[in-house]
């Protein structure tokens, strides 16, 4: 019972965590209109974010390493609260891009010791289900955010929704406190234990997978309404209230993915999801009318039962102490790649007028990780390190 509830609170912490990084999307226009600035400037913000994540998630062991992954965690939460905070407050373009620097690299330090922290309460063999439960986060994230925003924007300004964001984080953090989960230290990062890393190939096909997998989820939403207003001529309205609806079912695909990843294993999860995942991508660039909003809706409910697997298949590779460094090293590269890259590569296909090849592009990259998880060892308990 103590092992569930902490789960649903490291969810509700992933939650704000997410949400808090996203919410920005939905407020740009509101941002642009206070500060009078253009869309260069306020898209920049999300690469100042992107930064202090990336940044934050390569130096997490370091941190959890001198402490412990409960005291970690309790400090990300607090640096995320003061960092929400502080946008609330500002006045000017600089200063907000100095708070959401602050906040990408509060929010980085979460994510590793989180993970470490569910794989020591519960047994491996319940490690699909736990992390399919605490990958309901980002999907409610990507539900609620927009819904957030326009409630705020419609009865006071977007810093009042970060400062409340700031509160509910700050609360979440006082009843983390009570807990007794995450009491024990990770691995300090080293360059003999990261060069071992590097040089394991199972360590470059788990990263570029969870690139594909972060490209099927975040690369493709934050395209995907600038591809139907584009290509499907839709109203932003629609595009938007399309593509919102469509992460609503993914709410149970994220759990069956999890009771997936125990029934059959990480890896055959990992692959058919991808294949699958592809597959509709894919389709994105290939149909038309109403088989467009079928696929808008397929394409998420089948990608994110892919992370569950992921991050059990990652926890496979190493032992306990060392699993949060071996996270804080796979997952920036896979966002930097997935989340910034695959994007970029939309853009630059969109700007030559093959939008719709490059989502059958990006669809044939993401069925391709199939055959890549085939190309994986058999899972042996720290592999990367016993080898």
């Amino acid at each position: 019972m103590a092992a569930a509830v902490t789960l649903a609170l490291l969810a509700f912490i992933f939650y704000l965590n997410f949400l808090s990084r996203i919410i920005i999307s939905p407020l740009l226009p509101a941002i642009k209109e206070e500060f009078a600035t253009g869309a260069t400037g306020v898209s920049g913000l999300f690469l100042a974010l992107s930064l202090g994540y990336f940044c934050a998630l390569l130096g997490s062991g370091f941190v959890s390493s001198r402490v412990n992954h409960k005291r970690t965690i309790q400090i990300s939460i607090a640096a995320a609260a003061a960092s929400l905070a502080f946008i609330s407050s500002v006045g000017s373009m600089p200063l907000l891009y100095m708070g959401v620097l602050a906040l990408g690299a509060s929010t980085g330090l979460y994510l590793p010791s989180g993970i470490a922290t569910i794989t020591s309460i519960f047994p491996k063999r319940s490690w699909g289900r736990a992390f399919s439960v605490h990958e309901l986060a980002p999907n409610l994230a990507f539900v609620t955010a927009p819904l957030l925003a326009s409630l705020f924007l419609a009865r006071a300004s977007w810093h009042w929704l970060t400062a409340a964001l700031s509160a509910a984080t700050l609360l979440t953090g006082l009843m983390h406190a009570g807990t007794r989960a995450g009491t024990f230290k990770g691995a300090q990062p080293s360059l003999s234990t990261c060069s071992l890393y590097l040089k394991k190939t199972d360590f470059w096909l788990m990263t570029l997978l969870f690139c594909m997998g972060i490209t099927s989820t975040l690369g493709v939403y934050n395209m995907l309404p600038l591809f139907l207003v584009t290509v499907h001529s839709m109203s932003k309205p629609d595009a938007n209230m399309l593509v919102g609806m469509s992460r609503i079912a993914t709410l149970f695909t994220a759990v069956l993915g999890g009771v997936l990843a125990d029934r059959f294993g990480p890896r055959n999860v990992m692959g058919w999801m991808l294949l699958f995942t592809g597959g509709v991508t894919a389709s994105l660039g290939a149909v038309r009318g109403v088989a467009v909003d079928v696929a808008v809706f397929l394409q998420p409910l089948v990608a994110v039962a892919f992370f569950p697997a992921a991050f059990s298949a990652i926890s496979e590779l190493s032992g306990p102490e060392e699993r949060n460094l071996l996270i804080s090293m796979i997952v920036p590269f896979a966002f930097l790649g997935g989340g910034g890259v695959m994007p970029m590569i939309l853009g630059v296909f969109a700007d030559h007028s093959l939008f719709t090849a490059g989502f059958v592009v990006v669809g044939l990259f993401l069925a391709s990780g199939f055959l890549l998880c085939r190309m994986m060892a058999p899972a042996r308990p720290g592999v990367l390190k016993q080898e």
